[in-house]
């Protein structure tokens, strides 16, 4: 597959240096907010986390979060809104989509993750997540550290809202098929803020965490 990035070595830190094909902006009409976005293979991917739609803490389900006066508007204009899954299947713009388990893998592969590891589940990979959290300095990817909210626990039915800057979930658009079990289970990705591999898993849907939108990469 010809990715379209270029690859040299970082002698700064022993990583490869990956620089996408293209990048530029994209405004979103239905609330003009603006997105950065990157080519990598056959997909332009957005640097920032979604935002369109009524901010989590401003809807009627209420929020709670283990951090002391945690500032929630402040975390939905850094780290974007957060979803259900079925939201997250329909909220990306127009000619935009949630990326797929098999997107996430051929990124993965693209930053040099083996083709054995890539199908795993679990802590997989040896630099792919430092790639993935570099911003303008590196791939651009930028994804970010920024917690997942559960529906279900000690606090239901409030939202209960953790791991920000300690872990970043992020859900894909391909369930997992469960042999005639009637719970549905979605892949996900997470990174933790200080390993440099990428867990993949699955879970139900009780939670809700950020999404980073793709579309096919277009003729410019």
């Amino acid at each position: 597959m010809l990715w379209g990035i270029v690859i040299s070595c970082n002698d700064d830190d022993n990583l490869p240096k990956i620089s996408p094909k293209d990048s530029g902006e994209w405004t979103d009409s239905r609330d003009n907010t603006t997105y950065g976005w990157i080519r990598l293979g056959n997909l332009d991917w957005m640097t920032s986390n979604l935002k369109y739609g009524s901010p989590y803490y401003g809807n009627p389900r209420s929020v709670v979060s283990w951090y002391a006066y945690f500032d929630f508007e402040s975390d939905y204009k850094k780290y974007g809104n957060l979803y259900t899954w079925e939201e997250a299947l329909e909220v990306c713009p127009e000619g935009w989509r949630l990326p797929t388990d098999e997107d996430w893998q051929n990124l993965e592969i693209a930053l040099g993750m083996s083709t054995k590891e890539v199908g795993e589940e679990g802590w997989r990979g040896n630099h792919q997540a430092t790639l993935l959290r570099q911003g303008t300095e590196g791939l651009g990817m930028a994804l970010q550290i920024c917690g997942c909210a559960c529906l279900t626990g000690p606090y239901s039915p409030s939202l209960y809202l953790n791991s920000v800057e300690e872990s970043g979930y992020y859900w894909t658009a391909t369930e997992k098929k469960n042999n005639g079990l009637e719970e549905t289970t979605v892949y996900f990705r997470k990174l933790f803020y200080s390993y440099s591999t990428v867990y993949r898993g699955t879970t139900p849907l009780d939670k809700l965490m950020r999404i980073r939108c793709v579309r096919d990469a277009q003729n410019n």
